[in-house]
């Protein structure tokens, strides 16, 4: 889609506001008598000046109910009168003051109508213009133009562009090929799916995957968010689904990406009928009906959605969204081709190993590692530097992750005591324990709501075994026996987001891997545990302290140098921690 320039939208947004002022300037001029900025005076103290001669003129106003009086020593005032009292004022002092009567008195009462209803049909009209945001009342969507049809800007993105989705393209390819050749695909007898659904968390790339599909096609590109259908006023949203196909064939072959399908294809009826799910209805009705009419059109549509279970079963059926392609978080190899791609204009320094950054990414999308990447840039220019170094895009890493540092905040000595052993004895543990994932980096600087933080190094599993989800849970707990070894069962809050995170896993086993002593367990509530499967889940957590804290004691000599180490230096990384481990182990004490 050609894309609005930002200066045209502020410029129309000026264009609104200069008209809500007039409107609002017009009414108080039709409103607001003129007079208004003479000084008032009573009705009483005007009659008593007329009669002791002491008003030179009155101009009467029955339009707007007032007189202004202009005595003799050239004093203004404005007095209002009754309804109706004007007349009986000029009939009983005409021949004591010069008196000018309003053109409106008593004489042209269509004037008086118009010059009320005038005002109320100019809002009204501006109602209208601004309901109509450049045409969406037509069924437009922005960037189009009603009168010249689709004007559509064929996307620069080609799949060159798009990394870590290596799978994904390739289904995708098939599209590709078809638009630049159908024949190929038709003189088979086969045809391409009309609907394509890409289905994956946020920020994995299906926006940018999409404009990939038309870019490498060359044709046009319609994209838009299922919420631009959603409409409150009967019959909006259907006429923009519409709108939209039509200006697709009018392009001859298009691609229309539809973001957020959700919002327009989510599942109809459910018992509950009101003005919003009737007008989602008739909204989705028409994109079925749209999605069938287009046989022969080179026409095909994407969508894209996190919540595929919610859509309705006739969206996904054969001859519309009849494929379906997930879009996962990428591994470790995806995410380093991404940053490669996020960085090839960009210049580094020669300690950069996005190779190593790309496996302390785990479970990172790509819209997450470009927002590591510019805060890396961000990071760097903040320093004055030429480049980007490693330790940009580290601190940039733990931004991102877990929050920007609190250097300012104020830390007692006893809370950085306790924070270092906490977080020495999750780094001893993920460091013995062969299941676990390695540490790569301890801090004891505050960031986000955390105190500290030791970042693992993640590795990408498609499956979690029985040991590795029982190492996960003791390194968990190992925060809170790092905390006892210093002071025994006067340990602090600290502990809560790990034993949300332990909870978590523990839930998992129990309800979802059959890890517990419930064996092959169903589970059938909805979210709900049983009080036997709660049970179960408080052993295993309370299992998993016992092992953290047995394998302290075990390690005590090694915990206490990690600790130590982290207090004087604040952060320390892996090849400090290893060379401390090597230490102990050297002197015979592990």
């Amino acid at each position: 889609m050609k894309p609005i320039d930002p200066t045209e939208v502020r410029r129309r947004k000026q264009i609104r506001i200069a008209l809500v002022v007039l409107l609002l300037l017009l009414v108080a001029r039709l409103f607001v008598p003129s007079a208004s900025v003479a000084k008032t005076e009573s009705l009483s103290r005007l009659v008593h000046d007329i009669s002791t001669h002491q008003v030179k003129s009155i101009e009467v106003n029955d339009q707007a109910q007032s007189i202004i009086a202009t005595y003799l020593d050239k004093k203004v005032y404005v007095t209002h009168y009754p309804l109706g009292y004007g007349a009986k004022l000029i009939e009983s002092y005409g021949s004591e003051v010069t008196i000018k009567v309003d053109p409106l008195v008593g004489v042209n009462y269509l004037l008086s109508l118009l010059q009320t209803l005038i005002p109320v049909l100019l809002i009204l009209g501006a109602m209208a213009y601004f309901l109509r945001g450049g045409g969406l009342l037509k069924g437009q969507i922005p960037g189009m133009n009603a009168n010249k049809g689709a004007v559509e800007n064929i996307p620069a993105t080609r799949f060159a562009d798009v990394g870590g989705v290596s799978e994904v393209v390739d289904e995708l390819q098939e599209v590709v090929d078809y638009l630049h050749d159908p024949t190929r695909f038709t003189a088979m007898g086969a045809t391409v799916p009309k609907g394509i659904l890409l289905v994956g968390p946020p920020g994995t790339g299906k926006t940018l995957l999409a404009k990939a599909v038309a870019g490498e096609a060359g044709v046009a590109f319609f994209a838009l968010s299922g919420s631009d259908f959603v409409e409150t006023f009967v019959g909006m949203g259907a006429s923009r689904v519409r709108g939209v196909f039509k200006e697709a064939r009018k392009a001859g072959k298009a691609i229309v990406f539809i973001d957020e399908l959700d919002a327009v294809g989510r599942a109809r009826g459910g018992g509950v009928s009101n003005g919003a799910t009737e007008e989602s209805d008739r909204t989705l009705n028409a994109l079925l009906v749209e999605m069938d009419g287009f046989v022969d059109s080179s026409v095909i549509v994407l969508g894209a959605t996190n919540r595929p279970e919610v859509l309705d079963s006739a969206i996904l059926r054969a001859g519309r969204f009849d494929r379906k392609i997930t879009v996962g978080a990428p591994d470790r190899k995806g995410r380093e081709q991404i940053l490669e791609l996020l960085t090839k204009d960009k210049k580094l320094d020669v300690d950069v190993d996005l190779s190593s950054l790309a496996g302390r990414t785990s479970s990172m999308t790509g819209a997450d590692l470009a927002y590591l990447v510019n805060e890396a840039a961000l990071g760097a220019a903040r320093r004055d530097a030429t480049s980007i170094s490693m330790d940009d895009l580290v601190s940039a890493l733990e931004v991102v992750a877990i929050g920007r540092a609190r250097t300012s905040m104020v830390v007692s000595e006893r809370e950085r005591r306790l924070t270092a052993y906490h977080e020495a004895g999750h780094a001893v543990a993920s460091l013995v324990l062969e299941a676990a994932d390695d540490p790569v980096l301890i801090s004891i600087v505050p960031r986000g709501a955390a105190g500290g933080v030791t970042w693992m190094e993640g590795e990408d599993h498609n499956f979690v075994s029985k040991s590795r989800a029982t190492a996960q849970l003791a390194v968990l707990m190992a925060g809170r026996a790092g905390e006892m070894v210093l002071v025994g069962d006067d340990f602090t809050s600290g502990v809560a987001s790990d034993l949300r995170e332990a909870g978590k896993i523990a839930t998992a086993m129990v309800t979802h891997w059959a890890m517990s002593e419930l064996g092959a367990h169903v589970h059938l509530g909805e979210g709900k545990l049983s009080d036997e499967e709660r049970a179960e889940v408080d052993r295993l957590v309370e299992n998993a302290l016992g092992e953290a804290r047995e394998l302290l004691a075990t390690h005590v000599e090694l915990h206490r140098a990690v600790a130590e180490a982290v207090l004087e230096d604040d952060v320390i990384d892996q090849k400090r921690l290893l060379s401390i481990r090597d230490a102990i182990v050297a002197k015979g004490e592990i």
